[in-house]
């Protein structure tokens, strides 16, 4: 039976408001399970659901560093080790939202039959 907060985790996952997007989106670029982000982390195993449940990091340049110091501080963690994970998650969910955005265009430009080439008129 899973821990409630491996549960809350979860669900919070898709959330824009948890760190757990990042994390997740991290993970999966780099082919991590739980072991292998808290190893790349630097966090007891223990401890990754508790960060996944915290705020995501904001955009702004000084919220996000405020960010990052606040966690990597609670957790005792490396603060660029930390920032390097988020920004990494930040730009991978960016790919994968674009990706979904475009793949809709794309396929219907695909979708339609091609129109014969245009003749110009030659000139003398």
């Amino acid at each position: 039976m899973a821990e409630p907060l491996e549960t809350l985790a979860a669900r919070v996952a898709d959330e824009p408001f948890f760190f757990a997007g990042l994390l997740g989106a991290y993970a999966l670029s780099e082919g991590l399970d739980d072991a292998g982000l808290a190893a790349a982390l630097g966090c007891p195993l223990t401890e990754l659901n508790m960060l996944r449940l915290c705020r995501a990091t904001r955009t702004d340049s000084e919220e996000f560093w405020d960010d990052i110091a606040c966690i990597a501080e609670r957790f005792g963690l490396e603060p660029q080790r930390l920032a390097d994970v988020a920004k990494r998650g930040r730009v991978v969910l960016r790919f994968q939202q674009a990706d979904l955005n475009t793949r809709g265009s794309l396929l219907a430009a695909r979708d339609r039959e091609s129109e014969p080439p245009e003749t110009s008129p030659k000139q003398s």
